[in-house]
């Protein structure tokens, strides 16, 4: 009866795997790079468009994004942030280029080609932009949103 329950478990195991394996281990090209550059990464999950892939996870207890394109290249990572935790200079940018706006959300994104940026969710009683903050600091609306 012991050998029976042993190679049940045994069992459970291996076929449990197969099926983590599977949803975990999408078919791009990228999946080389991103466990060479995120090796302890946990919980995995890949999102694969016409463009590009998008693989969120958790490394090192942070919560991050990266994306790949096609070629299994590395785009960029991204995390979100505090807005108190972006660089000083970029915020008093934002305060005198949109006064009235209230900061509420960052995610800093490091772009493979063209370094760190920003993107803030502003808000005023009747507006809202996504702004993007580049590396050196240029300030310009990505997304207008309604509020």
């Amino acid at each position: 009866m012991k050998k029976l329950s042993i190679v049940a478990l045994f069992a459970l195991i291996l076929i449990s795997t197969a099926f983590a394996n599977k949803t975990a281990n999408p078919d791009f090209s990228g999946m080389e790079n991103f466990n060479k550059t995120f090796p302890q990464a946990t919980g995995v999950v890949f999102k694969v468009t016409e463009k590009y892939t998008e693989v969120s996870f958790t490394w090192h207890n942070l919560k991050l994004q990266a994306f790949y394109d096609l070629e299994g290249n590395q785009i960029g990572t991204s995390r979100q942030i505090a807005v108190v935790d972006m660089p000083l200079t970029y915020l008093l940018s934002i305060k005198k280029e949109f006064p009235g706006y209230e900061p509420t959300e960052a995610i800093e994104f490091d772009h493979t080609d063209s370094g760190l940026s920003y993107y803030v969710t502003v808000v005023a009683p009747q507006k809202a932009y996504v702004l993007e903050v580049s590396a050196n600091g240029a300030i310009s609306v990505f997304k207008k949103m309604k509020n």
